[in-house]
């Protein structure tokens, strides 16, 4: 991930390029051009190398640029006040809201709020010519209410002021308290001091310089020394040189605001960063489609599965219709032909084991000899047998009756029906015998 800051300050365009290693910012590169003019900002962005994706620029306008008012709302998520911040003021600006937009920044001073706008047409003109450059900006803010970030621990409880010569930041107890734009005016300075201390009764302690070498910045103001800006928390981005660590301190706190999340911006609305969301949407549109194809898939082999079961199923239902009508040839229809089986073996199970039905079966199929063709209907109902076979002629009917006396009690003869070929249908029934138990 790299960041491009774009900082206009009005007469010049610098551009600065961070990148990540470890999450930590590194410095990467600085150029500047001349940009006096909206036109020239347009022409010196146009002479930048186009941002990529991984690119996520920032463009930072004078603060001189902006409107702002102290007002009074206890609010401090940055995202509410910028919603909140249009009804605030609502009457109160020169132009309507739907003409401006909105950034707020919570102050030291509990309760207090510094609400900044900015005509909506003026940042429409900056994005669309940082567009037509090929850098679409995911921020428009305004450098100098960043800079809290180049404040280190030490420097927490202390009133200073922090400037580059063109704004000036005041911070109390670590947090901001005032800020202002500054002209051309060397004096200019030391009377905003001045003003600040009578009106607030704030007097700074340390002044800090950051921009171009301290040697070019006045010695003191108003009686506080001008010191170089200290690079502890972040020299290390621009690998211990403290210059290149000062010339750069606005760009680098605002890619660390950034990489934060703790950054303003006055793109909202109409002038929503919508490219996030654009790429947002082409990183989730593969695994979108993946996911597709996996619900298909597995809808697919549901399906297969269902088919089948369905069709084992229906293969079960084949066998036992086709083993009914092998235990039961007589029958014609039924209605539960697996209740029906079932029933059948529970009635053969509870006949218990001193029936000796294997034995009766056993001595009907021994006595059975040649004549006797086949047995195709054999019914056992506790010790009364009937069975229906086929013989080949009457007298082996009767002959086959003669040997199952051994087998059955009582057998007797029922109809025989005569057949084409002279062969016979004959039914017989008896008593399992006692011999055969």
């Amino acid at each position: 991930m790299t960041y491009l800051i774009l900082e206009w300050t009005g007469t010049d365009l610098v551009a600065s390029r961070f990148f990540t290693r470890a999450g930590e910012l590194v410095f990467q590169e600085r150029e500047s051009r001349p940009a006096a003019s909206e036109a020239d900002l347009a022409a010196a962005l146009r002479e930048l190398a186009p941002s990529d994706d991984d690119c996520r620029p920032v463009l930072a306008i004078p603060l001189g640029r902006l409107f702002s008012r102290e007002i009074d709302l206890p609010i401090q998520e940055r995202a509410k006040l910028r919603l909140l911040l249009p009804l605030e003021l609502k009457g109160e600006t020169a132009l309507e809201n739907e003409d401006l937009v909105f950034d707020g920044l919570p102050l030291a001073a509990e309760g207090k709020v510094l609400a900044l706008w900015a005509r909506k047409r003026e940042i429409a003109h900056l994005v669309q010519a940082c567009t037509e450059a090929g850098i679409d900006p995911e921020v428009v803010t305004t450098a100098p209410i960043h800079w809290e970030e180049l404040l280190s621990p030490d420097e927490a409880e202390a009133a200073l002021a922090v400037t580059d010569g063109t704004a000036l930041a005041v911070y109390g107890n670590g947090k901001p308290l005032f800020f202002r734009a500054l002209g051309s005016d060397e004096g200019e300075l030391s009377r905003t001091l001045a003003a600040l201390e009578m009106a607030r009764q704030v007097r700074i302690e340390r002044l800090f310089w950051h921009g171009s070498p301290v040697g070019n910045a006045p010695a003191e103001a108003e009686g506080v020394p001008m010191l170089a800006l200290p690079t502890d928390s972040l020299a290390a981005a621009f690998g211990g040189d403290e210059a290149a660590a000062r010339e750069n301190a606005g760009a680098w706190a605002l890619a660390r605001a950034l990489q934060t999340g703790r950054i303003g911006t006055f793109r909202a609305g109409e002038l929503a960063w919508t490219r996030g969301r654009e790429q947002l949407k082409r990183r989730l549109r593969i695994p979108a489609i993946l996911t597709v194809l996996l619900l298909l898939l597995l809808a697919a082999d549901a399906g297969i599965r269902y088919t089948m079961v369905k069709r084992d199923l229906t293969s079960v239902n084949a066998s036992i219709a086709a083993l009914y009508r092998e235990v039961f040839p007589g029958r014609k229809k039924s209605v539960d032909e697996l209740g029906e089986l079932k029933a059948e073996i529970r009635r053969l199970g509870a006949a218990g084991a001193g029936s000796h039905i294997l034995d009766t079966l056993r001595g009907l199929a021994k006595a059975k000899g040649d004549d006797v063709t086949g047995l195709f209907e054999v019914e056992i109902d506790g010790t009364a047998v009937r069975l229906k076979g086929d013989a080949r002629s009457t007298q082996a009917v009767s002959q086959y009756r003669d040997r199952l006396a051994s087998v059955l009690a009582d057998a007797e003869v029922g109809q025989i029906t005569a057949k084409p070929d002279g062969s016979v249908t004959f039914s017989l029934r008896g008593t399992i015998s006692e011999v055969a138990k």
